[in-house]
């Protein structure tokens, strides 16, 4: 005989079947809402989202949620002053819900089977997992250096300034420095927060290199050279020199500072605040953007070697200026090509640079240390010609037949050195080589009739 199934079990077994067919008329009664909807009785943060898609969910919460968020204020201060002040719109910062809205989609799908008898006895479900911020890291950084700019600078050493033929002291001035890396953590945790409030700044003082009790000297003029001005204030070239005389006046050079011209004085490019004018390409005079501003690079090289400061880099045309014997000028040209020196003294020095209507001047002023009884001299020797090649023939209907017009004479090139002479009490004890420059032939250009 078979065994009988207790009270107990089929008790049990009743129940089972209970549950089983109560899941069923759930799985009937509410079945998976369409893609990308919600379901009802569904909550993030207390605002009902129950039959929106993603996108309708997303565009409620952050019409209810955003504007509240926006006008969260961060003070930035100083000492206690306010600096400035940034909110969350500022920042750039949003409200991200994508996690609790994805959260709420899946609360709906076909395996959640006791949340969907949840939903079907009526009871609500509220999401409340906490949205996430959006925003761009960069932006935030670039707003905070806006601030650190706003409160910090260089030190500025005592140094000197020409004015009306005299030369002034002018003083010192601390520098201040803010530490951004506290700053800017300290903005950052109160993002990650959600919550405003004040981001202390703190600096540090930088003292300058150079007080005035440091320059309690007699200033004198190191070395100083002038140059011809041929034209007058209407050609292009004489206000490209005045431009580049102007970018270089009153220039400090500290101890061992270097001056790069090309950093300074700028190169002959669009948008330098140049004009076209005649310069050297090549040996032929072509028009170019600023054309005369070598004139003033040349003429402090040689302010330069009466000084006796370090030349660190100097490149000579490549044919003979107008303004300058061979071997005693100095180009410069786009990145390549840059005149540069150094104050090798151990006092700091100012270039003066004045034009006026028939010479460039330009001088060199600090601490003489050398002796009175010395003196110096320079001068170049030709070491080497270099013949151009035969003149080039170019025909040119224009001519009559058989005719020729030299358009373009030729030039030898020639390789120069340049010597400084040091005397003392008149006699000369050394002579030094300053420069080798190679000028390169041009060749010649005839324009030949048609035979």
């Amino acid at each position: 005989m078979g065994k009988k199934i207790s009270n107990k079990t089929l008790i049990i077994l009743a129940v089972v079947a209970g549950v089983l067919i109560l899941l069923m008329v759930a799985m009937a009664l509410n079945p998976p809402p369409a893609t990308g909807s919600i379901y009802s009785n569904m909550y993030i943060h207390g605002l009902p989202v129950g039959g929106l898609t993603s996108e309708e969910a997303e565009a409620a919460l952050m019409q209810q949620f955003q504007p509240s968020l926006d006008e969260i204020t961060i003070i930035f201060a100083h000492e206690g002053q306010t600096i400035a002040s940034r909110n969350y719109r500022d920042l750039g910062i949003r409200l991200d819900f994508s996690e609790a809205i994805q959260a709420a989609v899946d609360y709906g799908n076909r395996r959640n089977l006791p949340s969907r008898v949840a939903r079907l006895l009526g009871r609500p479900h509220k999401v409340t997992l906490q949205p996430n911020l959006a925003y761009d890291q960069s932006k935030i950084e670039a707003h905070l250096q806006e601030i650190v700019d706003q409160i910090q600078s260089p030190p500025r050493n005592a140094g000197f300034v020409y004015a009306n033929g005299q030369i002034s002291l002018r003083g010192e001035a601390d520098g201040v420095t803010v530490d951004a890396d506290s700053a800017l953590e300290a903005l950052n945790t109160m993002i990650s927060s959600f919550g405003g409030g004040t981001v202390a700044m703190h600096t540090t003082t930088i003292p300058p290199r150079f007080r005035e009790e440091d320059l309690q000297f007699t200033v004198s003029t190191l070395g100083s050279y002038s140059t011809p001005i041929f034209d007058g204030e209407a050609d292009p070239r004489v206000r490209n020199i005045g431009r580049a005389s102007g970018r270089i006046h009153n220039q400090m050079l500290y101890p061992g500072d270097v001056f790069s011209a090309s950093a300074l004085i700028g190169t002959h490019l669009p948008g330098s605040g140049y004009e076209s004018a005649i310069v050297l390409v090549r040996g032929e005079p072509v028009e170019d953007i600023g054309g005369g501003i070598c004139q003033v690079v040349t003429t402090l090289y040689n302010a330069v070697l009466l000084s006796e400061l370090t030349v660190v880099q100097r490149h000579n045309h490549s044919a003979r200026v107008s303004y300058a014997d061979y071997g005693f000028d100095a180009t410069i040209a786009g990145d390549y090509y840059d005149f540069k020196f150094k104050n090798n003294t151990a006092y700091p020095i100012l270039i003066v640079s004045r034009l006026e209507s028939n010479a460039l001047y330009v001088s060199i002023h600090g601490n003489e240390t050398r002796p009175s009884n010395r003196s110096l001299q320079f001068s170049s020797r030709r070491v080497d010609i270099i013949p151009p090649e035969p003149y080039k023939e170019v025909l040119d209907t224009n001519l009559a037949p058989g005719q020729r017009v030299v358009t373009l004479e030729s030039q030898m090139g020639y390789k120069f050195e340049v010597f400084k002479h040091v005397f003392i009490d008149g006699q000369e004890v050394e002579e030094v080589i300053v420069n080798t420059s190679s000028y390169r032939p041009l060749q010649g250009v005839v324009s030949i009739g048609r035979q």
